[in-house]
């Protein structure tokens, strides 16, 4: 059986060093969490688990549409957040929606 070379070694180590580097970083303050809902205090619902990808402009449609809004408008997306004019019940709302995890931050009556 041989040895393995140096680059073995410094690949390793490379890799060691890498991860206690991101697993080392600050602590985030966590939500209050009941029975796996977590609630942040600036939100209008419950906070759903980040999505592995973002959705498309078609997906949040749908998602929107799920919960019961019509008339759908998106305004010009952020890097998670876009905002979202709905209707529901007869009263065109204006909602703060985060993409990648799918959950309206804030919601507005406007008329």
């Amino acid at each position: 059986m041989t040895k393995p070379g140096p680059r073995v070694f410094i690949r390793t180590a490379a890799t060691v060093a890498l991860l206690a580097c991101l697993m080392g970083g600050p602590a985030l303050a966590q939500p209050y969490s009941a029975f796996g809902l977590q609630f942040w205090n600036d939100t209008h619902e419950p906070r759903k688990p980040e999505l592995g990808i973002c959705m498309t402009d078609r997906q949040i449609r749908q998602a929107i549409a799920a919960r019961g809004y019509a008339d759908i408008s998106l305004n010009v997306a952020g890097d998670r957040r876009i905002q979202v004019r709905a209707t529901e019940g007869g009263t065109v709302y204006l909602l703060d929606f985060d993409f990648c995890n799918n959950t309206i931050i804030d919601r507005q009556a406007l008329r």
